[in-house]
């Protein structure tokens, strides 16, 4: 639920910034499909550049996805046995550390409010502009 608020959120203040309900319609996918990318659905952080892996600590995806491998496949299996090894290594190839999963809820969190005052400044710019 805070991840999808987050998200509506980003919607929110792209909405906010472009005038042309059809224009920010159409830029929709240029905000969500890096999501995909960056959060470790596909493609795994380390094998982003590093140039452009700051990226990822931008999207609500990333800490929903943490948080989801975490709940889903920490310590899923008997010590030693191959599950257990598969389950560690795909929480250890999205960087989710289960110690931290307090500080994704935050970044989620924080992101939403982040990008609702984001949207609420630009449409008091806007308004500014306006009269």
């Amino acid at each position: 639920y805070v991840m999808s608020m987050g998200s509506s959120a980003l919607a929110v203040l792209l909405g906010s910034a472009i005038e042309d309900p059809k224009l920010a319609q159409e830029m929709l996918p240029i905000l969500f499909v890096p999501q995909l990318l960056f959060a470790g659905f596909f493609v795994i952080p380390s094998l982003i550049p590093s140039w452009l892996r700051w990226a990822q600590y931008l999207f609500t995806l990333t800490y929903g996805v943490r948080i989801l491998v975490v709940e889903e496949f920490w310590d899923c299996s008997a010590p030693g046995s191959d599950a257990r090894r598969n389950c560690n290594g795909l929480t250890m190839s999205i960087d989710a550390d289960p110690d931290e999963t307090w500080w994704y809820w935050l970044v989620l969190v924080a992101l939403f409010f982040g990008f609702r005052i984001s949207a609420l400044v630009v449409l008091r710019i806007k308004a500014t502009k306006f009269f």
